[in-house]
């Protein structure tokens, strides 16, 4: 296996439960699921960008067509940071 390249960073994985509340007209759509992401970042203001790359792809049940939405995600736990239990994220 051939070296990383020197500043190269090292792309960590691990899982977390997040539960996921999707909202179509008013009505409310929820599940949970156990993800891979990627090594959320230490720094508070990348955790947005961060969860949309990670988390807002696992969103949405194909019941919006046609309808108002919004997207929620409420990490219930991880392991490997658990400062982000609670943390919740919205795209609506």
């Amino acid at each position: 296996m051939p070296d990383s390249p020197a500043g190269a960073a090292i792309l960590r994985r691990m899982q977390m439960t997040v539960e996921f509340t999707n909202v179509y007209s008013g009505e409310e759509h929820i599940s949970r699921a156990t993800v891979d992401v990627d090594d959320p970042p230490a720094d508070e203001d990348d955790l947005e960008d961060w969860a949309e790359e990670n988390l807002y792809p696992h969103t949405g049940d194909g019941n919006a067509a046609d309808k108002d939405a919004g997207y929620f995600a409420d990490i219930l736990a991880c392991a490997a940071r658990p400062d982000l239990a609670g943390r919740e994220f919205q795209w609506c």
